[in-house]
């Protein structure tokens, strides 16, 4: 069993003016158990990260703490990469999600659906509600 995290839970543990701060705290320490098994996220979600991070801070710190954490921390997450595969099932994911314009996805949040799709992962830990219904949420 495994659990992806989302761009928005590991934002929200690095900014601390984040509102939603206390709860990845809580979430994260929740996922440490190991009910969720392995905790792991993808290259298009660390993009989300340092850009969102790096656009509502302006701190260089904040942003490299989130790189390190996410590509140099195993023990904290592990790195996966999108690859062609998941990428051609994104892209189906998106043009049937654009289909109904009040369930927008991004074509991140679809890779990220087509990720858990393609490796089975169990879980995802979000705070997006543009996921309920579509797969379990942490």
């Amino acid at each position: 069993m495994t659990v992806l995290i989302d761009s928005n839970v590991i934002i929200a543990l690095l900014n601390t003016r984040d509102r939603k701060h206390p709860r990845a705290r809580e979430l994260l320490t929740r996922l440490k158990d190991q009910e969720y098994g392995m905790r792991l996220t993808i290259d298009y979600v660390l993009d989300e990260v340092l850009t969102t991070l790096w656009m509502h801070t302006q701190q260089k710190n904040i942003v490299t703490k989130a790189h390190t954490l996410i590509r140099r921390t195993p023990e904290f997450i592990k790195f996966e990469y999108v690859t062609p595969g998941v990428l051609d099932l994104a892209w189906e994911k998106w043009e049937h999600f654009a289909k109904w314009p009040e369930k927008p996805l991004s074509f991140t949040d679809c890779c990220i659906l087509a990720f858990i799709d393609a490796y089975d992962v169990g879980y995802l830990a979000t705070f997006d509600s543009d996921f309920a219904g579509l797969c379990q949420l942490a």
